[in-house]
């Protein structure tokens, strides 16, 4: 085999302190208080994208006013229609539960 020609190479002369302020996030998104609660519309939108039909999983609703147990037909950018034909705000939703 033919001994190749040497490749230039550039001498480093000054100190170097690449990567001195990079952080790691993969072990501190564990620590994150707010990664592992689902919100109520994120919870609201999973009843709707999953498989198979909304009104065939049931949910709880508590509202300021009331709760109820039914449900969901279908959702528009402000309330949610029920089994049992209730017009419910989002905004009034307190807690919503998948049963």
């Amino acid at each position: 085999m033919k001994k190749l020609p040497k490749i230039y190479q550039n001498e480093i002369t000054k100190k170097i302190n690449n990567n001195k302020t990079v952080c790691y996030l993969k072990e501190e998104s564990s620590l994150d208080p707010h990664q592992g609660i689902p919100t109520i519309l994120s919870k609201i939108d999973q009843v709707f994208s999953g498989y198979g039909y909304s009104y065939n999983i049931p949910v709880t609703i508590k509202t300021t006013n009331n709760t109820y147990n039914t449900s969901l037909i279908a959702k528009t950018a402000t309330n949610l229609v029920t089994l049992d034909n209730d017009i419910i705000p989002i905004s009034d939703i307190i807690d919503f539960q998948i049963n």
